[in-house]
């Protein structure tokens, strides 16, 4: 387990509410993986329709907005009280939203069919999130995520370049990471994406994008993989009781 400086990932996330741009540098890197990004928001709609969800790390609740579309009932959490006041001037049907700590939710057990983080575990005490996901979602629920990886040396050292991109107690996913969450979860419809496709992010050009992210795909079949940016996807509860 690790420390979590709560507080400077409050300021960071407020000022990220209040119309702070500290990520516009790194947007061109989301354009250059926007298909397999895409392609994961899809399969998420069709998981979560007509499903009691929770979102963590739901922001000002842009997500929520489609969530809410196909989801019988939303709940999102947030650490930010700023971003908490924007989602609910949402005033979206069938949703609630909580300004809570993500390692410790206000609900109760075996509550959700699925929990959906897209790029907020890193932030947080893995073993302490997996272990409330876990707690609140139902039997044969699913964890839906997005998350970045941290074992590529050369996503590192921009990432070390970078600090102001990033609160201090983001730490992207290792190997030890990905093996506690399979204590958790059994991972399923895994995909992991942000290789070649990169490079397209200094040429924004399409076909370019197109191609790369194929090559990707292939690659991704292989152990390169553990190289990539991102990977996302499905886990589902496993039986055991691990509480």
């Amino acid at each position: 387990m690790r420390d979590i400086d709560l507080k400077a990932e409050i300021d960071f996330e407020n000022r990220r509410a209040k119309g702070g741009d500290m990520r516009r540098n790194q947007n061109k890197y989301y354009w250059a993986t926007n298909i397999p990004i895409k392609k994961h928001n899809l399969d998420t709609f069709k998981k979560i329709k007509n499903k009691k969800i929770l979102e963590i790390g739901c922001a000002s609740g842009n997500d929520a907005i489609a969530y809410t579309k196909y989801a019988s009932f939303y709940c999102g959490i947030d650490i930010s009280d700023e971003a908490i006041k924007n989602a609910k001037n949402l005033n979206l049907e069938n949703a609630e939203f909580l300004c809570v700590d993500g390692h410790k939710i206000p609900k109760e057990d075996q509550n959700f069919d699925c929990v959906v983080v897209n790029s907020l575990l890193h932030h947080l005490d893995l073993y302490k999130s997996f272990k409330e996901i876990y707690r609140v979602l139902k039997i044969d629920g699913y964890l839906i995520f997005r998350e970045p990886l941290g074992i590529n040396p050369f996503f590192q050292l921009y990432r070390y370049i970078t600090p102001s991109a990033r609160t201090p107690d983001e730490r992207p996913f290792t190997s030890r990471d990905l093996t506690l969450m399979k204590k958790f979860f059994d991972l399923k419809e895994v995909q992991w994406f942000g290789f070649f496709s990169i490079f397209s992010a200094f040429f924004r050009i399409k076909k370019l994008r197109r191609f790369l992210t194929f090559l990707d795909f292939y690659l991704s079949k292989t152990p390169m993989r553990i190289f990539f940016w991102q990977f996302s996807g499905f886990a589902i509860k496993k039986q055991k009781n691990l509480m």
